[in-house]
């Protein structure tokens, strides 16, 4: 006999299941949703509603790099700022610990008033 593989009863379609618990539908439908939307059918829906032309479609993808871009490089931006200003604050930081440590190495060490062997 030959090794024959059942067939997917879906024709190749790809299923989703939701449960609905407790009778509690509005909470799957938000779940069904999410679903959705993070697989891209809301967007691809939204695009198939009319036609677009390649030439557009063209000009939609460029604008939509070029406002990416945009954004990155703010952000880039903002992280050398933050970059910067943790780098002056270290080195004042170390500055201000340097002074201090000098300081104390240069002040002569208290006697102890209360030692066991008086020196007369």
């Amino acid at each position: 006999m030959k090794n024959i593989k059942p067939r997917p009863r879906n024709n190749g379609i790809k299923t989703m299941t939701i449960y609905v618990r407790n009778n509690d539908v509005d909470k799957a439908m938000r779940i069904l949703k999410k679903k959705l939307h993070n697989e891209g059918m809301t967007k691809e829906l939204r695009e198939k509603r009319h036609f677009t032309p390649p030439g557009e479609k063209r000009r939609l993808a460029a604008k939509a790099g070029k406002k990416r871009w945009i954004k990155k490089r703010e952000q880039i931006e903002q992280q050398m700022i933050r970059n910067e200003r943790n780098a002056m604050r270290k080195t004042r930081n170390k500055g201000k610990n340097v002074s201090r440590s000098n300081q104390n190495t240069n002040r002569p060490q208290k006697k102890n008033s209360t030692s066991r062997f008086k020196n007369n």
